[in-house]
């Protein structure tokens, strides 16, 4: 299915690895222009290098944890490709595991996405065209128990009500807002936790990573690519009527009783 956003402008934020990578390489394969926001320049050159040369994608240094850094994305953005047509909010960092988290976790994650997404939104809504898009990504913390990460059920649920507001808000300008909630997905949190689990049991890493996949139902995690083609699939106009939606792609874990969980 053509997802027809080729000739469109989209900016994504935490775009340079797993699900914004993903989500990024899915646009440009797709004809569309794309504007990266990331918080170092490691990350930018990374993902630049795995891009390859491409004129239709740029790249900002942006950290979202405070103001100015939205408005930069943004700016980049509008400069680089004109009115835009979409966002994507995937920025987003926490340390699981750990024990309780303390306040300084909760500050640093609700800066980052919650705020932090806000803050895109804002920035956005005057360089956005009517009709556009934004896709805020979740996480299913928000939707069932999570060892040890209070804070991300607590503010992953907060993007899914963020997202709800903005769709009523937004609807006169026929611009749509929804969140994509991943499970776990085969991210570099993930390799990284396959190799925790692989040294603190004593396993190899097929059998840690077989561990790791046994609380989703279906047998694995998700391909990034996966979770990309719903977010491309939420700003193009096959989901023209789609907004205040909360899609999950999980493997069916909310949908089961099982503790499937990274690390």
């Amino acid at each position: 299915m053509d997802p027809r956003v080729g000739g469109q402008s989209y900016l994504v934020t935490g775009g340079t690895r797993g699900i914004g990578l993903a989500t990024t390489r899915l646009l440009l394969d797709e004809g569309a222009s794309v504007m990266v926001a990331a918080r170092t320049t490691e990350s930018i050159e990374r993902a630049a290098a795995d891009l390859g040369e491409n004129p239709r994608v740029g790249f900002v240094e942006a950290d979202l944890r405070h103001p100015e850094g939205a408005d930069r994305a943004v700016t980049a953005a509008s400069e680089r490709f004109g009115e835009l047509d979409g966002v994507v909010n995937n920025a987003a960092g926490f340390a699981a595991g750990g024990g309780h988290p303390d306040r300084a976790a909760w500050t640093e994650l609700f800066e980052l996405k919650l705020l932090g997404y806000e803050s895109v939104i804002q920035a956005a809504l005057g360089r956005m065209r009517d009709g556009g898009g934004f896709v805020n990504v979740s996480g299913i913390a928000s939707m069932r128990h999570w060892p040890g990460s209070p804070h991300v059920s607590a503010i992953n649920a907060g993007v899914e009500a963020l997202s709800r507001h903005y769709a009523a808000e937004l609807a006169g300008r026929r611009i749509r807002v929804n969140t994509v909630v991943p499970g776990v997905t085969a991210t570099d949190r993930y390799r990284m936790a396959v190799q925790r689990v692989s040294e603190r049991d004593g396993i190899d890493p097929a059998a840690a990573r077989e561990r790791l996949d046994g609380g989703v139902p279906l047998g694995r995690a998700t391909d990034p690519a996966e979770v990309a083609a719903t977010i491309v699939f939420l700003l193009s106009e096959h989901s023209a009527s789609t907004t205040g939606a909360t899609v999950v792609v999980d493997g069916g874990t909310i949908a089961a009783p099982g503790t499937a969980r990274v690390g």
